[in-house]
């Protein structure tokens, strides 16, 4: 028998060049997962990546039924606009063929019911962490005759969820495939779930809880060693939403995963909340390889905090922010200037908070912090919350995505003009990194002569600042035209500069 996993098409839309990412990074292990347990079950795998194709089914639709599978299972995170296209995909899969088709992952299964509809060539979703009701399917597959199973929905028949994996440490090591191959670094999870519970996120939705739950370090280890020698790579990164949790056991454990990564002479980054922050287990880290640290601050404004229930104050951000920058760790950070309720003066303050601890110095972290907006999926609690309200905003080619009216309006504009900013930006600084792998030494050094395209770093930096404030002072007496006019003098000023 032999199973076939789809990555399922979903390149990298205009509309979508800088949304908060759709799914938690785990999502990257999901299909590497999926293959490591059929194998162990005694099955035969194959992989296929289409997740940067475009529009041509057709051709997909050879190439999957080329495999000759027993089943197939899309790994379907996100689609970004391209719906039709999959399920063009199934129609055609399904005229040539009755293999049974699936589907597991985010996307499926915060839409599993809608999906059901929408893709009714599906036979069947494997919701949530989907490990052991795959095993279990495999174990007693009958292609005529598929019956619904804890954690498998099955068209027709009810829907029975599968408690969560008790003993994550019996997982086989994932196998490497699609995108990951192309990664200098080696994704790796400590462990799974978020005892944190943020409104905007997909983590506890995506696992029916807020709960953490850990491997042991044996099998860590083990994991370590069956992948690492696969490819070369040249550093780790846990995955884990929160790699360090509270607690004296928990810090100590943290530390002896460290020493592990230690051993394999790689460094490696981490993600962590902000009230695990801690100056002296950030030092001992530090020692012992650790290069990065993401911290998910989401806003400066207590208000705002709140209201997305991150359980983390602006007081303990600023901390958190200034301890990692003194430790010498790369900070990246993940922010929501526009959540759906700010008002005008929230916005302000944000750009305060963000400029006083020196994160509005690089044109390309300032692009990503002065636009970053919340992205509604279907099935999550934000769609729920916003359809209720009546705020979301429905596209037909999106039906498993929304937009919403943001409560104050004028945030709404200001929002507008700098995803305007931000596009050109993004797809001009992809043009540059597709023009020459040296753009970026180039670039940073004016005058200095090279091949790649150049432009004046801190002109962008400070323009993309500019044009922040100035929206932010003119949406104040909401003038459409005026806010239009502004947008289009910084769009030629920034198209000035770096093309």
């Amino acid at each position: 028998m032999k199973l076939l996993i789809v990555e399922n098409p979903r390149p990298l839309t205009f509309e979508h060049y800088n949304d908060v990412a759709n799914a938690p990074l785990s999502a990257s292990l999901n299909s590497g997962y999926a293959l490591a347990i059929a194998r162990r079950a005694g099955w035969d795998t194959a992989h296929l990546d289409f997740s940067a194709h475009g529009a041509d089914a057709a051709g997909i639709a050879a190439r999957i039924l080329a495999e000759e599978a027993d089943l197939i299972l899309f790994h379907w995170v996100y689609s970004w606009g391209h719906e039709e296209t999959v399920r063009a995909l199934l129609a055609l899969l399904r005229l040539e063929s009755d293999v049974p088709l699936g589907a597991f992952g985010l996307f499926a299964t915060l839409a599993r019911s809608k999906l059901l509809q929408y893709a009714p060539q599906l036979d069947m979703i494997l919701a949530g962490e989907f490990e052991e009701t795959l095993a279990e399917l495999l174990a007693g597959f009958c292609p005529n005759a598929l019956t619904a199973l804890p954690g498998l929905a099955v068209r027709g028949e009810p829907f029975m969820p599968r408690p969560l994996i008790a003993y994550l440490s019996r997982l086989p090591a994932p196998d490497d495939v699609g995108a990951n191959l192309g990664y200098p670094s080696l994704n790796i999870a400590a462990s799974r779930g978020c005892y944190g519970d943020c409104s905007f996120c997909f983590i506890s939705p995506y696992y029916g809880c807020s709960r953490r739950r850990v491997r042991s370090l044996d099998s860590l280890e083990a994991e370590l060693a069956t992948r690492l020698p696969r490819r070369p790579v040249d550093s780790l990164y846990f995955i884990d939403p929160t790699f360090i949790a509270p607690g004296v056991q928990e810090r100590q454990r943290v530390i002896a995963i460290s020493r592990i990564a230690r051993a394999t002479g790689l460094p490696f980054g981490f993600e962590t909340r902000v009230d695990t922050i801690e100056e002296s287990l950030l030092t001992t880290l530090a020692k012992n390889g650790a290069s990065s640290v993401f911290l998910g601050i989401e806003s400066g404004c207590d208000s705002v905090l709140r209201r997305i229930n991150k359980r983390i104050t602006k007081q303990q951000i600023s901390a958190a922010v200034r301890t990692v920058q003194g430790c010498g760790l790369q900070l990246n950070i993940g922010f929501i200037m526009f959540e759906p309720d700010s008002t005008l003066g929230e916005l302000e303050e944000n750009y305060a908070f963000l400029d006083g601890l020196g994160l509005l110095a690089e044109h390309d972290l300032t692009a990503n912090l002065l636009y970053h907006n919340q992205i509604v999926l279907r099935g999550s609690p934000a769609w729920q919350l916003f359809e209720q309200e009546q705020r979301l905003l429905l596209d037909e080619r999106l039906p498993f995505e929304a937009r919403y009216r943001f409560r104050d309006e004028r945030v709404g504009l200001v929002c507008t003009a700098m995803g305007s900013l931000a596009s050109v930006y993004f797809q001009a600084m992809d043009d540059i990194r597709q023009y020459s792998p040296d753009s970026w030494a180039v670039c940073s050094a004016a005058g200095n002569p090279g091949t790649a395209p150049r432009f004046n770093k801190d002109a962008v930096n400070l323009l993309l600042k500019e044009a922040f404030r100035t929206f932010c002072a003119a949406a104040r007496i909401p003038l459409p035209e005026k806010l239009n006019r502004l947008e289009e003098r910084y769009l030629l000023q920034l198209r000035g500069i770096i093309t």
